[in-house]
Parts: structure tokens; sequence; C-alpha cells
């Protein structure tokens, strides 16, 4: 049991030290970054797309739903 203990001790300090090395790396090499691009997901190619008269964002489409 006690070797159990040591290495999820041992992980969790190991993850944690690589997280704050990460972050301390960033800080240091790209200070103007605010993160506003993190899950864009292309949001600008949708933009210069044509929407689809068929699909419509703002409503929810519950066809042949669940029964």
């Amino acid at each position: 049991m006690i070797y159990v203990i040591i290495f999820v001790f041992l992980s969790v300090s190991l993850l944690s030290w690589a997280w704050v090395r990460g972050i301390d790396n960033m800080k240091e090499n790209h200070p103007d970054y605010k993160g506003e691009d993190f899950l864009n997901w292309g949001e600008d190619e949708l933009k210069s797309k044509p929407k689809s008269p068929e699909w419509d964002d703002n409503h929810v489409h519950t066809e042949g739903g669940f029964h």
C-alpha cells in the first residue's frame, strides 16, 4: 500500500512541476498571449463562407426525437 501512495505522490509531483514549468515558459517567452484563439475552431472560416439556407444555428432541430 505504501508503494501506491509513493507512486501517486511522485506522479502528482512530476505533473505539477511540468505544469508550473509550462506556465512559466509561456509567461517568459510569450508575455502578450491572452489565449483568445484557444478553441476558436475556425470562426474566421465560418464568417467568410455563406450560410446554408437549410441550417439555422438559432433553432433547435428535433425531427425524429427519442421515443
